[in-house]
C-alpha cells in the first residue's frame, strides 16, 4: 500500500518520490538541519537516494514512509516546493518504528512541524495497525523535544547523545472511527 496525498491547514505532504533526491539531499545539507538529522555529517546525494529508495520499499511494503512537506500559500492551491519532511522508519532492523521531521530553517518555530506530525500520525492511527511510535533527538535539540511534547509523547529515556519519546496508539479504534479523514 503507497502513502496517501493530506492537507493540512498550511500544508500539503505527499509521499516522497524518486524526483525528490535533489530536494532532499539539499534539505539535508542544510548546516542548520543537518546538525540533528545526520550528526553534522555532510551526505552524498547517493546517500540520499539511498535513504529516499529505502523509504519508497518501506511504504509499499509496511505502509509506512514519509512525505515531503509543500507550504501551501494563502488563497491558492498551489504548493511551494519542499519544505520539509516528515513520516516514519523502522529502528534498526525491528519492528518499531520511528517518527522524523524536518524543515528547512526559514519555516521554523511557525508551529509545521506539529502539524505535519499530527497529520503523519492521523495516518499512522487510520491506516496501519502499528501500536505506537517513537521520536528521538540529541538532547540539545530542544525545539525538536517541544514538538515530541506538543504531540503527547512521553519521556522514555535520555541518554548522553539520545533523547527518546513515545506515543501509544489512542484507546479508541481508529480503524473504524469516524474522525478519521483519511
Amino acid at each position: 500500500m503507497s502513502l496517501t496525498v493530506m492537507r493540512t491547514e498550511h500544508i500539503l505532504l505527499r509521499p516522497w518520490t524518486h524526483e525528490d533526491v535533489d530536494a532532499l539531499h539539499s534539505l539535508w545539507t542544510t548546516p542548520e538541519v543537518r546538525r540533528y538529522l545526520w550528526d553534522d555529517a555532510v551526505i552524498t546525494r547517493d546517500t540520499a537516494e539511498q535513504a529516499v529508495e529505502s523509504h519508497l520499499v518501506t511504504a509499499e511494503k509496511h505502509s509506512i514512509g514519509c512525505w515531503a512537506l509543500h507550504i501551501l500559500p494563502p488563497a491558492s492551491s498551489a504548493a511551494e516546493p519542499i519544505a520539509g519532511f516528515c513520516g516514519f522508519r523502522f529502528i534498526g532492523d525491528g519492528t518499531e518504528i520511528e517518527l522524523l521531521y524536518g524543515l528547512q530553517p526559514e519555516y521554523w518555530g511557525k508551529g509545521l512541524a506539529t502539524e505535519a506530525c499530527l497529520a503523519a500520525l492521523e495516518y499512522l492511527w487510520c491506516s496501519t495497525e502499528y501500536q505506537g511510535v517513537y521520536a528521538r533527538t540529541d538532547p540539545a535539540n530542544r525545539k525538536s523535544v517541544q514538538v515530541m511534547l506538543r504531540l503527547g509523547m512521553t519521556h522514555e529515556l535520555t541518554t548522553e547523545s539520545m533523547i527518546t519519546y513515545v506515543l501509544r496508539r489512542p484507546g479508541r479504534p481508529y480503524a473504524t472511527d469516524a474522525n478519521c479523514r483519511l
